[in-house]
């Protein structure tokens, strides 16, 4: 089985192919700073920290990764906002075999992300 810990260090590898110059933040891999909790204004008790963080000039993509399907769908709404206010993409990474359920989560609570996934 393929560990949260594998799937962030092809995000990271990624992210370094693709941007010259971009922040990453993640608590999963070491060597790099953990990224702050997000939390809704107002409501500082709640609030979740994303697995991978990464910032540009011009926006802040957040990457959550989901190997089950025990979806926390107050955090994808968090995440989502912020990504939003940030002029990023909420990214959820998981397995292809998990498409299904996640697009349907997604699609009856309303919370907008991108679905990168993996077999």
């Amino acid at each position: 089985m393929i560990s949260k810990n594998h799937v962030v260090k092809a995000i990271i590898e990624k992210a370094k192919n693709d941007y010259d110059d971009v922040e990453i933040r993640t608590s999963l891999v070491e060597g790099y700073e953990k990224p702050g909790k997000i939390i809704i204004k107002g409501n500082e008790e709640k609030g979740y920290t994303p697995d991978v963080l990464l910032r540009s000039e011009n926006a802040t993509d957040l990457y959550e990764v989901e190997l089950d399907e025990n979806y926390k769908l107050d955090k994808w709404r968090i995440f989502s906002l912020y990504s939003i206010k940030q002029k990023g993409d909420f990214n959820i990474v998981a397995p292809e075999n998990n498409l299904h359920h996640l697009k349907e989560a997604l699609k009856e609570n309303q919370i907008h992300a991108k679905i990168l996934y993996f077999t």
